[in-house]
């Protein structure tokens, strides 16, 4: 890794003098084509802006399935909204007038076409980049009582149903919603709430995975039981039970599906500490566990698999000094892509974390990085 002997600050430095190579503009729009310094590869700054802007979570889709239109998340106009970028041009046109947009909730729906997104109370769709917009479902008005509402970013890979959580009665509840009937069709409730990271299996739409609350995997006195860092909903049963328990020793963090729904894949980290960590998988009955790239050294933090399940693109959160990774699952080499050095500490409140996503076709990657001082939105062609 000839990459890694070079500093941080020397990239940092480079760009923030502009003296990485600009290549030719394709178009009039804002973006930037820059070279990494340490990796020669291109990226392209997307966002330029004094307000934060970011792309999507790292299980998200941020790109129109034709790759034409990159979706990203900003405050420039004082209030969190969503913006289509032409990638080939650079035009930018502001999709949403949101009241209170969740903004971390959107993604690319499985129809390629149109961006779903939570509103306040409101799941909404908008098509990218025409603007038409329509309200899926007033989540306020399905579940009379409720609050604190979650929905969106995971899909069926139909695009018929996303997972919902709400707080009724005391009680957190995970929902089926039909988002073609704009309706709820199954529940189940969870005994403490949950840790977020709701995910609907994209091959069985009854079956959502969470994070457990309280998160108790470092303790090692603990039974296994208590140990669960995943918990499965299964909507069919209208049960609950563990998914995902570490040996002793490790825990899992930052969970996600393929896109058949078939694999599971979650990250081990050593306890205590963080290192050595490795990207690991299982099938959907939890047998065939399955280790695909470990570091000894590297801190992994979030990543994607492609669609077509042939490369993972993941994360490492070392603050400011912190490698994009391409992981050949066929062969189990790895190269660095480039390096965000996003500052990673500053973490979601101010958009810190890289949280690569992966295009459909596997041709680009989004990610967000605060290098400049403020995030901003990359993407890296392949």
């Amino acid at each position: 890794m000839l990459a890694a002997r070079f500093s941080r600050r020397r990239f940092g430095a480079v760009l923030a003098a502009g003296a990485a190579a600009r290549l030719p503009a394709a178009g009039a729009g804002p973006i930037q084509r820059l070279r990494d310094s340490r990796t020669g590869r291109e990226v392209w700054q997307i966002t330029s802006d004094r307000a934060i802007s970011h792309s999507c979570y790292f299980e998200a889709q941020p790109f129109t399935h034709d790759d034409r239109f990159l979706v990203y998340s900003s405050a420039r106009s004082g209030a969190y909204q969503l913006y289509a970028v032409e990638l080939r041009s650079g035009a930018t046109r502001q999709l949403t007038r949101c009241q209170r947009l969740s903004n971390l909730s959107f993604s690319i729906h499985p129809n390629g076409r149109d961006v779903v997104y939570l509103d306040g109370s409101e799941l909404w769709k908008t098509n990218v980049p025409g603007g038409a917009s329509e309200r899926v479902a007033d989540l306020a008005r399905l579940a009379p009582g409720a609050s604190g509402f979650s929905a969106g970013r995971t899909f069926s890979s139909d695009g018929r149903y996303t997972p919902v959580g709400y707080t009724a009665a005391g009680a957190y509840v995970i929902a089926m919603l039909n988002l073609e009937a704009g309706k709820i069709e199954k529940t189940a409730e969870v005994a403490g709430g949950t840790g977020g990271h709701m995910l609907m299996c994209p091959g069985d739409p009854y079956l959502i995975t969470f994070v457990r609350t309280p998160d108790e995997q470092n303790d090692m006195t603990l039974p296994m039981e208590r140990r669960a860092r995943t918990m499965l909903a299964d909507l069919r049963a209208g049960k609950i039970r563990p998914f995902l328990t570490m040996p002793y020793g490790w825990r899992a963090t930052h969970e996600y599906w393929d896109a058949s729904g078939e694999r599971f894949y979650f990250h081990r980290k050593k306890v205590p500490g963080w290192v050595p960590a490795s990207i690991c998988s299982m099938k959907r009955d939890g047998s065939d566990w399955k280790t695909h790239f470990t570091s000894e050294t590297l801190m992994l933090g979030h990543s994607m698999i492609s669609h077509d399940g042939r490369f993972i693109v993941s994360d490492v959160q070392k603050p400011d000094d912190n490698p994009l990774l391409y992981i050949d699952l066929a062969t189990g080499g790895h190269e660095i892509l480039c390096w965000p050095d996003s500052s990673v500490r500053a973490g979601h409140s101010k958009q810190a974390h890289v949280h690569p996503s992966i295009s459909r076709s596997g041709k680009y990657v989004a990610y967000t990085s605060d290098r400049t001082g403020t995030a901003q939105v990359y993407v890296v062609p392949l």
